[in-house]
């Protein structure tokens, strides 16, 4: 027959263990839907930051083309878009007849343009005029796989033009966390164009056949599980499209690596449930052996009255044990809650600070992506940004194009250390001349300079702002004990706020209006009208 204080135990601890390791199963439920969040959530937005500048280096290229072929066309300026063209990395220009037929290579290996469009399987008669276009990653003939670009201009003429893959790569190799955390970067058809893995981004590999790879090709963005056959293991990833190339970027991290961490916070609860139903399990028994112990005298005491009549039972009154031993677990329970919470506030404490590394990576990544780092100005995509929403806001303002005089023969002669320090001083007069009026100075690019005046008011007072700009530019600078003299020519145009104006349009006619400034000598600047245009 089972004892009373065997029954209570039982009853004692099957009532504790129920909540104690029902609330274990639903802690570990929780900490793993939060781990997973928090994963989704860095992920999504490391790779939208990547889509986004991404996005920018697509419409950048874009526009030099466009830019280029207006260039060959008038015959003016070649030299310039070709430094402009192969500073977004494109090392090779060639022009096609309405056949598809190579009539020239400008510049860049003669392989890299090929004697028929046809070998980079281009319909030349399905091409839009004046649209560019980008082709998937393309291998056969060529040294190694590549990308294109390629439009038609109006004269029926098409255009090609190779691109080295190098920014992209850089853009993927800036991505790395964890132990196996990377980004992937592919094309329209699913092939590598940049991966940490060398071997694959060499040959250009086909990974259309993985799940993500799919989603991506199909436009979709968002956070998925996959398998990779690159680390063959399970792998979560945000990604994203780039709009205008159908580029696809994820940003992949093993699922095991994530599995890792929720398994320390597994061990850890079930560890405090096992402290728990101990703790639960001793005092059972204490209180069980409390609860029967008078029960056990009693019995005691009645089988001496059997034996004797006048023998007296003596009750004494019920006290609870000396509480020594009550008070050491208490003791043990509050050092284990104590270094519960410590290791709590050390895990918020690492969280924090991966929350403010994160977001310090976030900052420097965007300011790297909207600063020129010769000058510390605001870049070319910083500045086409700022217009396109003054325009967007129909905003009054004024927009100067420079272009320097006299800085290829110091950059040849001195070198490119006193080229480079000559155009940081430059910056610093545009910068505090412009600062002072909330102006915004820009680097569009080698020897060219962009300032947007707000609200610049009558015409007067916008030449006289312009010439000071002028004077400023022209004084001698001081580089290296040497005294070097530049001249500087500005067009001018004005954004009309009734007027619906692109940041394109008003770009092309500040160049315009610099270009006919130099024909008129040195040290021109002049506004730009429609009457430029012939």
């Amino acid at each position: 027959m089972i004892s009373l204080r065997l029954l209570i135990f039982c009853v004692m601890t099957s009532i504790t263990l129920i909540p104690i390791f029902g609330l274990s199963l639903w802690t570990n439920k929780i900490i793993k839907e939060q781990v997973y969040e928090a994963v989704n959530e860095k992920h999504l937005l490391i790779a939208n930051n990547i889509t986004f500048a991404l996005n920018r280096y697509t419409k950048d290229l874009s526009s030099a083309l466009k830019t280029s072929v207006i260039s060959r066309n008038t015959n003016d300026n070649k030299e310039i878009t070709n430094a402009l063209l192969q500073q977004l990395n494109i090392h090779t220009l060639g022009k096609y007849n309405h056949k598809g037929r190579r009539i020239m290579t400008y510049f860049g290996e003669a392989i890299y343009t090929p004697n028929s469009l046809f070998s980079l399987r281009i319909d030349s008669q399905s091409i839009t005029k004046n649209k560019v276009y980008f082709s998937d990653l393309k291998h056969g003939f060529l040294p190694e796989p590549s990308l294109f670009l390629y439009l038609k201009d109006d004269n029926n003429q098409l255009w090609l033009a190779a691109l080295n893959r190098k920014y992209i790569k850089e853009i993927q190799s800036l991505i790395s966390f964890g132990e196996k955390g990377h980004a992937a970067i592919v094309d329209k058809k699913g092939r590598i164009l940049a991966h940490p893995n060398s071997d694959w981004e060499s040959s250009g590999k086909n990974l259309s056949k993985v799940s993500i790879v799919k989603k991506m090709m199909a436009g979709e963005t968002g956070v998925s599980q996959f398998f990779s056959p690159a680390l063959m293991q399970d792998m979560i990833a945000g990604f994203n499209v780039i709009d205008q190339t159908g580029w696809g970027v994820m940003v992949p991290q093993p699922l095991s690596e994530l599995d890792v961490s929720i398994k320390r916070v597994k061990q850890l609860t079930l560890i405090i449930a096992l402290i728990s139903f101990s703790t639960a399990a001793l005092l059972s028994w204490w209180i069980s052996g409390i609860i029967t112990a008078p029960i056990k005298t009693l019995a005691k005491r009645t089988n001496r009255i059997a034996g004797s009549f006048d023998s007296k039972s003596k009750t004494k009154k019920s006290r609870m044990p000396p509480t020594k031993e009550f008070s050491a677990l208490m003791l043990s329970f509050n050092h284990m809650a104590q270094q519960i919470e410590k290791d709590k506030l050390e895990l918020s404490q690492k969280v924090n600070e991966r929350t403010i590394e994160l977001k310090e990576a976030e900052e420097k990544s965007r300011n790297l992506a909207n600063l020129d780092f010769i000058t510390g100005l605001a870049n070319r995509m910083s500045a086409i940004n700022t217009l396109e929403k003054l325009t967007d806001k129909q905003e009054d303002f004024a927009l100067l194009f420079i272009d320097l005089d006299n800085f290829k023969p110091i950059n040849d002669k001195y070198g490119h250390i006193t080229g480079d320090r000559l155009l940081q001083a430059v910056a610093r007069r545009i910068r505090s001349e412009n600062t002072r009026k909330n102006n915004l100075a820009a680097r569009y690019g080698g020897d060219e300079f962009l300032i947007i005046i707000h609200r610049p008011g009558d015409l007067d007072n916008l030449m006289s702002e312009v010439n000071q700009i002028l004077d400023l530019l022209t004084t001698p600078y001081i580089i290296d004990g040497l005294e070097l003299h530049i001249g500087a020519c500005i067009g001018i145009t004005r954004n009309i706020p009734t007027k619906k104006t692109t940041a394109d349009q008003l770009i092309h006619q500040a160049d315009q209006a610099m270009y006919h400034a130099k024909e008129r000598g040195k040290n021109k600047a002049i506004l730009y009208s429609s009457t430029l245009k012939s």
